[in-house]
């Protein structure tokens, strides 16, 4: 079987090899997503409010190779309804309009799994005052529809597949398959922010006693591990940005300082939110600091980010809060369903980390007819998931 898969990886590794050089007059990244449709991928940003996620959604939303069609907001850091009303005055001050918010649920789909309300101050003020405080006049105001909604809706009236960034709780997008499981058809990949592969979780460096004695768990799938769960079992093409990914993915104030320089009102926010990170997370702006989302936002833009290893994975939702529940769980009886980075780095991509906002890049990747797949959904999916069975091959046998 072994000779089988590796014979078949062969194959396809050597139909992706010849390399296609474009330019771009836009911030140029390493890959181009569009395909053979010469449109940009459609986009849906889910997430909770966090300084990271919108670091992330700045970054998307001038990246020429996705068109934003929706951002929805999870529970999580955020209050949705709160923080939704602030990120409209915020993308009316970017000079953004004509982008759907959909409000999320301010609850998990089952159980009372929450940030702490300490942690909420700060989404609350919308991290004012390193940006400072929003006193526009919003343009427009949050969509009808709930986040859900939105989120089925932007999928259904979608020529092209739609690429989902989720960088909070997977509430939204559980929710979105629970009433509308057809969904998956048209959705070309899933890129999530969360989860601890590898390596040890991120609740217990916090002093909340439930926290802080949980060593295995990451936030995004603590808060609501039923949904996860739902999302990893619902055939969707599931790529994971966990821990293991980002722990090593660190941002400098030579970065900061690069975005602020770019001159853009996107790379504004985004090094006035890196300011909120060196002083609550690194300590200081001599110390490197974590951008959690911002790498996953990586991820789904630029394939040869990191090798991605194709994985069994579930997420336990049954222990108690404080031990256990959230984590992830590679198990070897399940079928492989997600793609997991573990090794991103800029060492594999034209541009640097302080050029993101600013590039002028030639983008290289490699053929979009994998598998014979031209609709930018497949050759998307066909494309990562080339690299993650090469990489499953070659770096992780005991999988295949």
């Amino acid at each position: 079987m072994k000779s089988i898969l590796t014979q078949v990886a062969t194959a396809v590794a050597l139909s992706v090899a010849t390399l296609i050089s474009v330019s771009y007059s836009k911030p140029a990244l390493g890959a181009n997503l569009t395909f053979d449709t010469g449109r940009p991928v459609p986009l849906i940003l889910d997430d909770d409010g966090s300084q990271d996620g919108l670091i992330a959604l700045a970054y998307m939303l001038q990246n020429p190779k996705f068109d934003v069609k929706a951002i929805t907001i999870s529970q999580g850091i955020a209050r949705p309804q709160l923080f939704s009303n602030n990120l409209m005055r915020a993308l009316t001050r970017l000079g953004i309009t004509a982008i759907p918010v959909g409000v999320g649920s301010e609850n998990p789909l089952a159980g009372d799994n929450r940030y702490p309300e300490l942690f909420r101050v700060d989404s609350d003020r919308f991290y004012s005052p390193f940006v400072p405080p929003l006193t526009e006049i919003a343009l427009e105001t949050v969509d009808q529809r709930d986040a859900a909604q939105l989120i089925i809706d932007t999928i259904k009236q979608s020529p092209d597949p739609v690429a989902i960034l989720a960088t909070g709780s997977l509430t939204n997008i559980a929710e979105a398959l629970r009433r509308d499981p057809s969904i998956v058809s048209n959705v070309a990949a899933l890129e999530v922010m969360g989860g601890a592969v590898f390596t040890e979780g991120n609740l217990n460096f916090h002093t909340d006693p439930i926290l802080a004695q949980n060593a295995v768990s990451e936030f995004n799938m603590w808060v609501d591990p039923v949904a996860v769960q739902e999302v990893f079992s619902s055939g969707l093409p599931v790529f994971l940005t966990p821990l293991d990914a980002t722990n090593n993915t660190l941002f400098t104030a030579a970065d900061r300082d690069a975005w602020r320089d770019a001159g853009k009102p996107e790379s504004l926010l985004a090094a006035q939110l890196m300011d909120y990170s060196f002083a609550f997370i690194s300590g200081g702006e001599q110390n490197p600091t974590q951008v959690w989302d911002l790498v996953a936002a990586i991820n789904l833009s630029e394939p040869n980010f990191a090798n991605e290893v194709l994985l069994p994975l579930r997420v336990d939702t049954t222990s108690n809060p404080s031990i256990a529940q959230g984590q992830t769980i590679v198990d070897n009886s399940l079928t492989p369903n997600v793609y997991v980075s573990l090794n991103p780095s800029f060492n594999n991509l034209l541009f640097k980390s302080s050029e993101i906002f600013s590039a002028q890049a030639v983008a290289v990747t490699e053929a979009s007819t994998i598998l014979g797949l031209l609709a930018v959904g497949g050759g998307f999916v066909a494309l990562k998931s080339t690299k993650a069975i090469c990489s499953t091959l070659k770096r992780n046998k005991d999988y295949v």
